[in-house]
């Protein structure tokens, strides 16, 4: 949800908006607090809400045949919206487990279940899965945290917000797509013991 030297990993990655560059030493931390494994806490983390946008007007005078279409219509909307948002769900699919590796050349996300992705820390744009899923996805830096952005050719955007806070890592994902708002998705997940090592 949730990404060659250090030298080339700050010239190379996205632009960062003008915030300070990471020095070697910040950089090897935020790796080492992303990198292990992860369980997910159901009850810290806060479900997603998307609204279709209302049609402004249904040009009827019957009430019942106005109601009629407004339900069509809805129907139709969500359909569509379901379409749309198909890529991005098949990314999000709030894995239960969760295991990064992170360093100056890649970051692997392996979540459970779901599509495990090997992204270069470079920013280059990665199909995920391979073979056209239409799905492709960055790794880029969100201030002085890391994020993946995701475009699907159907017009749906996401990007996803990593962060340790307190020793927990979340993750924030926020879906973009036309004619619908969402709120933020936010996953918690606390260090999996049994993982050994944290920053392995």
């Amino acid at each position: 949800m949730l990404l060659a030297g250090l030298t080339a990993l700050v010239a190379a990655c996205a632009s960062r908006g003008g915030a300070p560059r990471l020095t070697g030493a910040e950089a090897e931390a935020l790796f080492a607090d992303l990198t292990g494994a992860w369980v997910l806490d159901e009850s810290s983390s806060i479900n997603a809400k998307i609204k279709l946008q209302p049609e402004t007007e249904i040009p009827f005078e019957n009430v019942e045949q106005a109601r009629q279409e407004a339900v069509r219509r809805g129907e139709e909307e969500a359909q569509r919206l379901k379409a749309v948002l198909e890529p991005i769900f098949k990314v999000f699919q709030r894995p239960s487990m969760l295991t990064l590796r992170v360093d100056e050349e890649k970051l692997l996300f392996v979540p459970t279940p779901g599509h495990s992705m090997e992204l270069p820390m470079n920013g280059e744009w990665i199909e995920q899965p391979p073979g056209g899923q239409s799905l492709r996805t960055r790794v880029y830096w969100d201030g002085e945290r890391l994020a993946l952005e995701h475009r699907a050719s159907s017009g749906a955007r996401a990007h996803s917000v990593l962060e340790v806070v307190d020793g927990r890592l979340q993750i924030t994902i926020m879906i973009r797509v036309r004619r619908a708002s969402a709120s933020p998705l936010v996953l918690v997940y606390d260090r999996d013991e049994a993982d050994g090592v944290a920053g392995c």
